[in-house]
């Protein structure tokens, strides 16, 4: 068929047996497990704090300043914290809570004046101690820097994709909308379809009706216009179940806030698509005399009257 497209291409296989339950997830990423190499080989501490949530980043570093804290205030401790002026005679939890603000002073280099050291053994790994603070917190700005200018696709998929009355027949259509405020451009988009045919993955390439919009200003509704051509002519839901059928919807497009292009991705299998329903209007205008979108309706559906 005109419309084949090689594996090789993809980046998938045409081996069944070498596949998930989906190619692609929902939200993009390759449904893919890594096995065969030991946790150090596979991790990668910098990549993991640029893709991991805010949250989750936050809370990892506040766990590493205490800690390290907690490993100074115990070094001291053993050099006797009576090296350090302006702290408590009397030992036990005072002892320890004088130990850590020092460290943590130390580290920062804030240095209030109330606390100095007065030992050489002291001065010796206070004075590390800040030079690790002040490596440590480059490191963190550089983290902080790399996750801020990260450019983020924020576009929102519809939940399904419809076989819906398009012009003289029917098509394929998929909605898509930016979540964010910034100014999308040149948005390309191109849609593959997969099936298992005599126990192996082919691809095919859909044609859009536009595969390209100068701006997303509201949404775009993604049309694949099933004709003779197409794969999906005459193919009903069960259909689409007994040949394992999955869209691929790949996105690129040219970000103004960032000045970078973006890439985003879904997949949406044959159970994932429905029949004779359409997309509910979701645009309109406000009394501000705006267009008006209305986000949260993106996946909302209707049946075909």
């Amino acid at each position: 068929m005109k419309l084949r497209m090689e594996s090789l291409n993809t980046g998938f296989g045409s081996n069944t047996n070498n596949e998930g339950t989906r190619l692609l997830n929902k939200d993009g990423s390759f449904n893919t497990e890594k096995a065969g190499l030991s946790f150090f080989q596979r991790f990668s501490l910098f990549h993991y704090l640029i893709n991991t949530s805010w949250l989750t980043f936050f809370s990892i570093m506040l766990l590493g300043y205490i800690l390290v804290n907690i490993v100074f205030a115990l070094v001291y401790m053993f050099l006797g914290t009576e090296g350090i002026s302006g702290t408590y005679e009397n030992g036990g939890w005072n002892e320890f809570l004088d130990a850590f603000f020092f460290s943590s002073q130390t580290l920062t280099t804030v240095g209030y004046g109330a606390m100095s050291p007065e030992t050489k053994s002291i001065a010796l790994v206070s004075s590390f101690e800040s030079f690790l603070g002040l490596s440590g917190f480059a490191l963190a700005t550089g983290l902080l820097y790399g996750r801020f200018s990260k450019p983020k696709a924020k576009l929102m998929f519809s939940e399904n994709a419809l076989i819906a009355p398009y012009k003289e027949g029917y098509g394929l259509m998929i909605r898509v909308a930016n979540q964010r405020d910034s100014q999308l451009i040149n948005l390309k988009a191109k849609l593959a379809f997969s099936m298992v045919h005599k126990e192996k993955r082919e691809f095919y390439f859909l044609p859009l009706e536009m595969d390209m919009i100068n701006l997303l200003a509201s949404s775009w509704t993604i049309v694949h216009p099933i004709d003779d051509n197409s794969p999906l002519k005459n193919m009903s839901p069960n259909d689409m179940q007994n040949i394992d059928m999955e869209v691929l919807l790949f996105l690129e497009g040219y970000d103004e806030t960032y000045a970078q292009s973006i890439h985003s991705r879904t997949s949406f299998k044959g159970s994932e698509i429905l029949f004779n329903k359409k997309f509910k209007r979701i645009l309109g205008k406000s009394k501000n005399g705006k267009a008006r979108v209305e986000l949260d309706q993106l996946s909302s559906v209707e049946e075909v009257v």
